[in-house]
């Protein structure tokens, strides 16, 4: 099986949508800006570039979900952090 440029694509944009998530609540001296958003920006870009050379379109739908719910836990941690902190 041969590896084409949109699984290379697929696999840095899942990686970066998983680290997003995981480290969109460090809102500590606002680190996320940092850590979190540029690879949410660009598991987004490579998302959407290898979207459309792939046939395979079934295993893009995570992506999209895990870069929301890391988009909802930073703007919790924010809300929580600017109320309580």
């Amino acid at each position: 099986m041969k590896i084409q440029k949109s699984d290379i694509y697929f696999s840095i944009s899942l990686i970066s949508a998983i680290w997003f998530a995981l480290t969109s609540s460090f809102w500590v001296y606002y680190m996320n800006l940092v850590l979190s958003f540029p690879f949410a920006v660009l598991s987004l870009l490579l998302w959407h570039r290898s979207k459309k050379t792939d046939n395979k379109l079934k295993r893009y739908k995570a992506i999209p979900f895990i870069l929301i719910l890391g988009t909802i836990v930073s703007l919790v941690a924010l809300i929580i952090l600017l109320v309580y902190g």
